[in-house]
C-alpha cells in the first residue's frame, strides 16, 4: 500500500494548488486583511514573496498581536516578534488555515527529535541496551547522557529557540519553520528600514551547514572539507584551509561531484527527506527516502505521472515555476516520493532541474560495473564504492570536569587526539536475513569517565568504547579501485598500515600503537583476521564489522590483484565468470585461503 495518499486526477490537483497558492496554502475570505490596523503603521514593509505578502495574509497571521486596535501598545499586546518557532508555531505557520500538515510532519520529523542521536549516546552511557528505542530531545532529564546531550548536542535540533532577528550562518541553530524558509537576500536588512525578510522556498546549502557541519560534517564533506588539528596559523592566505566561524580549523580535500556541478542539498533531497513525513523514525537510514538508484537507475526509472502526486508535491511543482511539463517523473523506490524536479523529454531522456537555480543536470543510468547481477557487490551500497572519502577521528577523551571559564561549574568536555580522513571502512549492516555492506568511520574510539558527574548514573563510571557507525559520506565520485577494498587494512577494519602477502599468507603491520584498553591500534575496529563475536560493535543494533568468512573471501581476491590487472579481471568477474576464474585457478596463482 502507498504511504502517500493520491489525487486522482490533474484537474483536481491544479484546482487545490489554485485554490492555496496565492496565499501560501491560506484559503481566507475576500478582503478580510485589508482592515488589519497593523497596515496603517506597516503598509510600505517590503521583502515579501507574493504569496506572505501583508496585502494577501496581513500581519496577525504570522505575528499575532490585536490588529484591531489603532493604539501601538495594545496592537502589540501579545505579539509574537518571531513566528515559526515551534514553541507557536501552531499559532502562526502551523494553523489549519496555512501549513497544518507540514507542522504535524516536522514534529516527527528526526529533526526535531533527534530520537537515534539521543538512543545512541544512551547506549554509549550505558543507560539502555538497544538503539532500537524512541526518544525526543525535548524530554531530556538528570541522566549523565542526559546532561551530554543537553550540554553539547541539544541546540542541533528545530525545537530550539530562536530568539534574535538575524540571517542564517553557520552558529545558526534551530527556530522551526524559519530555520530553513526565511531569507535576508537583501545585503542588509534593518526592520527600521522597512525590510522584512523573505519566506520562501529558497533553501540553500547554508541552512544545513550549521548543524550538519558537526558530528558526520555532511555539509563540511560535500564542499570537500576536512577538520584538522593543524597550526591555524597556516590558515592565513592560505586557500587549502578555511576556520569555521566557530573555530574549528579545516582543510581542503575533493569535493562531491554533486557540489562540483552547483547542485542544492534539496536538489536530491525532497521535503519527505528534510520536513518528515509523519512517522516517528528511530534513525536516519530509516527516515531518507531517496537513494542513488533513483536518479541513477539500473535499467529504467521508476516514474508516476502529476496526477499520482500527493497535495504537497503538487504545490511545490507547480510553486517553483517549473517550465518543464513533463508526462512521466521519477519517484523514489522508497516510499514512491515524486521527485518534482525531473523531467523526460520526447526521446525519454531523464533530467533533473536545480530547484533555486534551475540549473538542468543530465540523470544517466548506471553503467555495466554497477548493474551486473553478480551476487557479491549487489551487496554494496552505492557510496561504499563512490565515496572517495570520510571523516576520520580517533582518540576521543569525554570526561566531566570543572569548566576553565567558569571554575564554580562542571560541564561535559570532549578532547580528541587526531582528525583526518581516509576512503571509508566496510561495515555490514544486517537487515532481517540479509546483509548491505555500507561506508563507516570511527564513531566513537574514546574513553568516557563520568566519575565526577553527581546525577543519575548508570553502569561503569569510566570505560573504553570502540564503536565505528555507519555514514553516507556524501563525497561522491567515480568509484574506488578494486585494491582500495580488497589489499587496504584500513578498509577491511584493522586499521592503517602495510598488508602484505607473503609465501601464500596476508601479513599485516599497524601503523598506530595498540590501545592500552583492548590491545588493539586505535584506529581499527577488530582484530587483523579475528572473527565478530557477539558484542557492540557500534551504537546501532544491527550494525557489525565485516565476519572472518567475508574478509577471506575480500582477501582472496586482493591476491588475485597482485598478479592480475584490475581492469581485465572486473571484466570477467562483474560478468558472472569469478567462480571459474576461481575453479581454474593454475599452481602460479596465490592461494592463501
Amino acid at each position: 500500500m502507498k504511504r502517500y495518499h493520491y489525487i486522482s486526477t490533474i484537474f483536481f490537483s491544479i484546482l487545490i494548488l489554485f485554490s492555496c497558492k496565492e496565499k501560501g496554502n491560506i484559503i481566507e475570505s475576500e478582503n478580510e486583511n485589508k482592515n488589519e490596523s497593523c497596515l496603517s503603521c506597516h503598509s510600505d514593509m517590503k521583502g515579501f514573496t507574493d504569496a506572505h505578502s501583508p496585502d494577501k495574509i496581513g500581519c496577525y497571521a504570522c505575528h499575532l498581536g490585536n490588529p484591531n486596535e489603532s493604539d501601538k501598545d495594545k496592537a502589540h499586546a501579545n505579539m509574537v516578534l518571531i513566528p515559526g518557532n515551534l514553541s507557536n508555531a501552531s499559532k502562526t505557520c502551523g494553523t489549519t488555515q496555512c501549513h497544518n500538515d507540514q507542522l504535524n510532519r516536522i514534529k516527527n520529523s528526526l529533526m526535531t527529535t533527534n530520537s537515534g542521536i539521543v538512543s545512541i549516546d544512551k547506549v554509549a552511557f550505558d543507560e539502555i541496551h538497544s538503539s532500537e528505542m524512541f526518544f525526543s530531545i525535548d524530554s531530556l532529564k538528570n541522566s549523565a547522557a542526559d546532561s551530554h546531550l543537553r550540554g553539547l548536542c541539544s541546540k542541533c535540533h528545530l525545537g530550539y529557540e530562536k530568539n534574535t532577528y538575524s540571517a542564517t550562518s553557520q552558529l545558526s541553530r534551530g527556530g522551526g519553520c524559519i530555520a530553513c524558509h526565511l531569507n535576508y537576500k537583501q545585503d542588509k536588512i534593518d526592520i527600521a528600514d522597512n525590510f522584512h525578510p523573505s519566506i520562501d522556498l529558497d533553501v540553500d546549502n547554508g541552512k544545513c551547514f550549521g548543524c550538519h557541519s558537526r558530528s558526520s560534517r555532511i555539509s563540511t564533506n560535500y564542499e570537500g572539507w576536512f577538520e584538522t588539528l593543524d597550526s591555524k596559523d597556516l590558515a592565513h592566505n592560505n586557500k587549502n584551509y578555511r576556520i569555521l566561524d566557530d573555530g574549528r580549523l579545516f582543510k581542503k580535500a575533493s569535493e562531491d561531484v554533486h557540489h562540483k556541478a552547483d547542485m542544492q542539498c534539496i536538489d536530491c533531497h525532497p521535503s519527505y527527506d528534510i520536513m518528515g513525513d509523519g512517522t516517528k523514525y528511530l534513525h536516519s537510514s530509516q527516515a531518507v527516502h531517496i537513494n542513488c538508484e533513483d536518479c541513477h537507475a539500473k535499467e529504467k526509472f521508476n516514474t508516476a505521472g502529476l496526477n499520482k502526486f500527493d497535495v504537497n508535491s503538487v504545490l511545490d511543482y507547480f510553486q517553483r515555476g517549473y517550465e518543464k511539463q513533463s508526462k512521466e517523473f521519477v519517484i523514489t523506490k522508497k516510499g514512491d516520493i515524486p521527485l518534482v524536479n525531473t523531467y523526460f523529454d520526447e526521446n525519454g531522456k531523464a533530467y533533473l532541474t536545480g530547484k533555486i537555480d534551475k540549473k538542468v543536470h543530465d540523470l544517466k543510468l548506471l553503467p555495466i560495473t554497477c548493474s551486473a547481477n553478480d551476487s557479491v557487490h549487489q551487496k554494496l551500497s552505492c557510496n561504499m564504492c563512490h565515496a572517495s572519502w570520510a571523516p576520520k577521528c580517533v582518540g576521543c577523551h569525554t570526561t566531566y570536569d570543572f569548566d576553565k571559564e567558569n571554575s564554580n561549574k562542571y560541564k561535559w568536555i570532549e578532547l580528541v587526539d587526531d582528525f583526518g580522513y581516509e576512503l571509508p571502512v566496510m561495515g555490514v549492516e544486517y537487515i532481517g536475513d540479509k546483509y548491505e555492506i555500507k561506508p563507516a568511520i570511527p564513531g566513537m574510539v574514546m574513553t568516557l569517565d563520568k566519575t565526577k558527574y553527581e546525577g543519575e548514573k548508570h553502569g561503569d563510571n569510566f570505560k573504553f568504547l570502540r564503536y565505528f557507525s555507519p555514514i553516507s559520506p556524501h563525497t561522491t565520485s567515480s568509484s574506488r579501485s578494486c585494491e582500495s577494498c580488497h589489499s587496504n587494512p584500513y578498509a577491511l577494519g584493522y586499521g592503517d598500515g602495510k598488508l602484505s602477502l607473503t609465501k601464500s599468507k596476508w601479513v599485516f603491520e599497524y601503523d598506530y600503537q595498540p590501545s592500552e584498553y583492548d590491545g588493539l591500534p586505535m584506529d581499527a575496529w577488530l582484530g587483523f583476521l579475528s572473527d565478530v563475536k557477539n558484542k557492540r560493535y557500534s551504537g546501532h543494533d544491527n550494525f557489525k564489522p565485516l565476519s572472518l568468512t567475508l574478509q577471506k573471501k575480500i582477501l582472496n581476491v586482493g591476491a588475485c590483484l597482485e598478479c592480475h590487472k584490475e581492469k581485465s579481471f572486473i571484466d570477467r568477474s562483474v560478468n558472472g565468470d569469478f567462480n571459474y576464474l576461481i575453479e581454474n585457478m593454475t599452481n602460479k596463482c596465490i592461494k592463501p585461503y
